[in-house]
């Protein structure tokens, strides 16, 4: 079944992709893709690396909070080895979560690394989700885009503050629980699962501004990697719209229903380029090269370190 499965999502990539090519002219989308400047995609990757640097320190800082201590350089192989699999494991960005939850867990507890990579994809789409809706609010000039994003960011910081004021009662709750009832095995992996979620409930200040100051400096990167690509393919086009544009791009591509987003995040950059003036094959060759700057670049050194680990292991062993 899982096989089956496996086939299908990769049928699936293949299939939407060629069908886009095939509908919107491929010879068209292969000038855009010759015509970008060279310069521009290298510092669209560099700017990648630096959202990937910028990730993996707030990775770091949320496993230090569950007693994890890994150096960031080891993290951020750890992430860019995880978009290397996500190249060709089907899923995206759920294949890229499994791999770094398994990599993580041959050093810590399952229930730390999995609350700290759940807390970590959550707090990153959710500033994803934030910065494209700010993004539009102010682009669009709407009252009704700008007031729904202050009310959304009050009811956020509200829950935020409540859910901390709540949460030793919470864990004290928990600790009793396991006291009471020690032989039931399942109860007491919930207990610590849960433990270890409400971990980042009593994070200090210091430590929260850290994790939400690297998330704020993830997204920057990565529109200004998004930017520099749109200016080398000469499509004019502001900086406030190029966030909206790659929140909308990348939301469609976390659908885990293909592989690494192909098919998907071409249909997201025509339903959101064409509507502003440009052309299909403009809107098919953005979202083509974004993907070899952002992804598949960048998932190829994660390979590389793959391989020169695989190596070293091999090495240590025979000796």
């Amino acid at each position: 079944m899982l096989a089956v499965r496996t086939a299908g999502r990769y049928l699936f990539s293949v299939s939407v992709f060629t069908l886009i090519l095939y509908l919107f002219d491929a010879n068209d989308v292969l000038a855009t893709i010759a015509g970008v400047d060279v310069t521009s995609v290298v510092i669209a990757v560099g700017f990648s690396l630096g959202a990937q640097c910028f990730a993996a320190t707030r990775l770091k800082r949320l496993l230090v909070l569950q007693d994890i201590m890994l150096s960031l350089r080891r993290v951020f192989f750890i992430g860019l080895s995880a978009i290397f699999y996500g190249l060709v494991i089907p899923g995206g960005s759920v294949a890229a979560f499994a791999v770094r939850f398994v990599q993580l867990s041959r050093d810590a507890r399952i229930e730390a690394v999995a609350a700290a990579l759940v807390a970590d994809r959550v707090i990153a789409t959710v500033f994803l989700v934030v910065i494209g809706s700010m993004a539009i609010a102010l682009d669009q000039a709407e009252p009704l885009w700008a007031g729904a994003v202050v009310a959304g960011t009050i009811m956020g910081i509200a829950i935020l503050v409540l859910g901390r004021r709540s949460s030793m009662r919470v864990i004290e709750r928990l600790d009793k629980v396991a006291i009471n009832d020690p032989s039931n095995p399942s109860r007491r992996l919930g207990v610590r699962i849960s433990r270890a979620f409400l971990t980042y409930s009593t994070a200090g200040g210091k430590q929260v501004l850290t994790i939400l100051a690297a998330t704020l400096l993830t997204h920057l990167c990565g529109c200004l990697a998004y930017y520099a690509i749109a200016t080398g393919m000469g499509l004019e086009i502001s900086f406030l719209r190029i966030c909206w544009i790659r929140s909308g791009m990348i939301l469609l591509a976390m659908i885990p229903v293909g592989v690494a987003g192909l098919g998907l995040r071409e249909i997201a950059a025509i339903g959101l380029l064409v509507p502003l003036g440009f052309g299909k094959a403009q809107a098919i060759g953005f979202s083509i090269v974004v993907f070899l700057a952002t992804s598949v670049i960048i998932g190829l050194m994660g390979g590389l370190v793959e391989l020169l680990r695989g190596t070293e292991i091999e090495a240590s062993r025979k000796a």
